[in-house]
């Protein structure tokens, strides 16, 4: 699955696939959305979970009054995703555990 597909799922504002040191390999988002601010956040959550828990693959879901940010670690880097709180986050859930 490429990430583009995320964009067409209903109300997600923004994607993107980042390197552990939080530069964008790739990342497409809505105008209200800064990709590379996104991706930093993104590298640095993940990084904190790995060096705290001594865990590889991390992942974690941040919910906020608004929006939803998936973040997942894979072999290419860490995939995010940032949608509306009432989109569909089973569906972005269970695309985002199908990337490897």
């Amino acid at each position: 699955m490429k990430l583009k597909e995320f964009i067409k799922i209903p109300k997600v504002l923004g994607v993107g696939l980042v390197s552990d040191d939080g530069f964008i390999i790739e990342g497409q988002a809505t105008y209200e959305y800064d990709t590379e601010r996104l991706g930093a956040i993104a590298a640095r959550v993940v990084n904190r979970i790995k060096n705290s828990l001594g865990v590889e693959g991390a992942s974690a879901i941040i919910y906020t009054e608004d929006n939803v940010l998936f973040l997942k670690e894979v072999e290419a880097g860490i995939i995010f995703v940032i949608c509306h709180k009432d989109a569909n986050v089973g569906l972005i859930k269970i695309r985002l555990n199908k990337m490897t």
